[in-house]
């Protein structure tokens, strides 16, 4: 029998703020779960805060979690760092775990409480592999943490070349690909009518801030030609649940969407802090005059574009999915696995025109499922990098 690796996993319910910790901290301790809870107490706002889970409308973070504990090579212990309790009596053990795992659930949004440990994450016997998320914003905090716990492994969900420039002071830490990928339990091909023909579910960016909005500009084109192209919409700028997004793919035929990121990557935040200023003077400023003060003339930029999960999940249920052309990580390849368009939308009409082929759109659905299923699932992200550390070597007590 293999002997399984010890493995410490840092993770985070919910965005790390000071009144989660608290109620984290208070159910953690006391072991409170809702039900516990009178029934008329339940739908209060108050309680249903003390046992909220922030995270659960972004699936990749559970996904990633969930494919961790799955790992049989591993022994896990599960640490959410929002339990004061459970996170300090996790720090005590560090020494013990030749492994440690901080997840972008607790290195995503804000970063204080991983660095109030920064000094006994460094002082650890193990390796350390850090997977950071929203790689585009609050990089000074996350590359300076990297490089003050002297990370081993920088897990990035950006292409390896964007990743490498990103991260090039983090010293001798290692670059790990680590894009999304898919929940094959979750996200299923699903039986009965699908009503609707392209759909969309997802987050409204501030699109000054990133300099870019080819994606706003897409899904209100596709949005606006709709009833002319004779297809049913249902596209809204909300998040859903993962298992209730899982439902909503299951009723389209198609989904329309872009890469995530930014086309402007940076290691300061400079620019998007610029436009913060500039917007809270002018904070009806439009997206053209900002773009012109502050993208337009930028030097050389790094292109952040990244895959997402959004993009494997519609696989996983054999949507067929529209986007705007672009690398994907070199992992979707277009006419393969999507539908392409052309940034300026000179082929959308085409591409529609694709689309309501059924017999295309249903061979491109069935060669995407098999090509992501065959290796591009969490279960194959986790595994690739386990062989990467344990290839390397893990110390041994």
């Amino acid at each position: 029998m293999i002997e399984r690796i010890p493995t410490l996993i840092l993770y985070a319910k919910s965005v790390p703020h000071w009144r989660r910790v608290v109620a984290d901290t208070l159910v953690g301790g006391l072991r409170l779960t809702p039900d516990m809870v009178p029934a008329p107490l339940r739908r209060s706002r108050r309680v249903r805060f003390l046992f909220a889970e922030e995270y659960r409308t972004l699936s990749y973070l559970l996904d990633w979690q969930e494919a961790f504990c799955e790992a049989s090579s591993l022994d896990e212990r599960l640490c959410n760092i929002n339990n004061l309790f459970e996170y300090q009596a996790a720090l005590r053990t560090l020494q013990r775990y030749p492994l440690i795992v901080i997840l972008h659930s607790a290195a995503g949004d804000n970063m204080a409480l991983l660095r109030r440990a920064a000094s006994r994450l460094k002082d650890r016997r193990g390796k350390l592999v850090l997977f950071l998320g929203n790689e585009y914003n609050g990089m000074p905090d996350k590359i300076g943490f990297a490089r003050d716990v002297a990370a081993d492994y920088i897990a990035s969900q950006l292409p390896r070349e964007a990743a490498a420039w990103l991260y090039a002071e983090c010293g001798p830490a290692k670059i790990v690909e680590a894009p999304p990928a898919l929940n094959p339990k979750l996200y299923q091909p699903q039986t009965g009518p699908r009503p609707v023909d392209l759909g969309f579910r997802g987050d409204r960016y501030e699109d000054r801030l990133l300099g870019d909005r080819d994606r706003a500009r897409m899904l209100h084109a596709v949005a606006e030609r709709a009833d002319r192209w004779g297809l049913v919409k249902d596209m809204a700028c909300i998040r859903y649940p993962r298992d209730e997004w899982s439902r909503f793919l299951g009723t389209c035929k198609g989904i329309v969407g872009a890469e995530s990121g930014t086309a402007y990557l940076e290691r300061d935040d400079r620019t998007q802090e610029a436009v913060k200023q500039y917007l809270a003077r002018r904070p009806e400023a439009p997206f053209e005059e900002v773009f012109d003060r502050f993208f337009k003339p930028y030097p050389h930029p790094v292109s952040g574009k990244a895959v997402s999960s959004r993009h494997f999940e519609p696989i996983g249920t054999k949507t067929c999915q529209i986007l705007l052309e672009g690398r994907y990580n070199g992992i979707l390849q277009a006419e393969e696995h999507y539908i392409s368009v052309k940034p300026d939308l000179s082929n959308l009409d085409e591409a529609i025109r694709r689309f309501k082929d059924d017999a295309y759109r249903q061979a491109m659905v069935e060669r995407a499922y098999e090509y992501v299923l065959a290796g591009h699932t969490y279960r194959h992200r986790v595994d690739r990098l386990l062989r990467t550390v344990v290839a390397d070597g893990l110390p041994s007590w």
